[in-house]
């Protein structure tokens, strides 16, 4: 029951963000009384930090499958917008900023996964492209991975384009386009938009 819940709390959490979805709108979702639900999770902050904690699982392995998949960074970047495609689409723009005002320790738990783990990933994808010749190799490779993670989570700012004309998906692949053109070289520039003709 507790899967349930969760994979319930999450859906409605994406769709219509934290703020506005109440325990007792995931138990009529579900069919059963709230008093059900507080078995499983004590209030809406544990519920919440469950959500985002099974998110940074499935994203750590998620990273992992494209890097056994896809030696090719560049199609490797490709993929992983593929694989969260269906999610940007559907996610509420406001998901991430309520749970930063609102949940706090949930919140914590994203950004510790963003400073570390993502980090870490983005610096080797760099240093990996720029050895295959697709990077410029003339920026600080720590840099760059903190200026694309401040990049994705600016899309997730609605004070950045309050009215946004694109959807939160187009706006990220956007932005990630931009930030790519900056550092790739020519070599890696052709591989790039050709992966890019292909994008559907």
């Amino acid at each position: 029951m507790k899967s349930r819940i969760l994979e319930k709390g999450t859906e409605l959490f994406f769709r219509y963000g934290v703020k506005t979805v109440t325990m007792d709108a995931i138990a009529s979702e579900l069919g059963i009384s709230k008093k059900t639900i507080y078995q499983h999770f004590p209030d809406k902050d544990s519920m919440v930090y469950e959500v985002v904690k099974s998110f940074v699982e499935q994203d750590m392995k998620k990273w992992e499958e494209l890097d056994k998949l896809y030696s090719n960074v560049i199609e490797k970047m490709f993929k992983s917008f593929e694989m969260v495609k269906d999610m940007l689409v559907q996610m509420n723009p406001r998901l991430l900023f309520e749970i930063q005002k609102f949940f706090p320790t949930a919140f914590q738990l994203f950004k510790n996964h963003g400073e570390k783990y993502i980090n870490e990933n983005l610096i080797a994808d760099f240093k990996k492209g720029a050895q295959f010749g697709y990077f410029r190799n003339d920026i600080d490779f720590e840099l760059l991975a903190r200026l694309r993670m401040a990049e994705v989570d600016l899309a997730f700012n609605p004070d950045f384009y309050p009215n946004n004309k694109l959807s939160l998906y187009d706006t990220q692949l956007t932005l990630m386009d931009i930030f790519m053109r900056g550092i790739l070289t020519e070599k890696g520039l052709t591989l790039y938009t050709s992966y890019q003709n292909n994008l559907n």
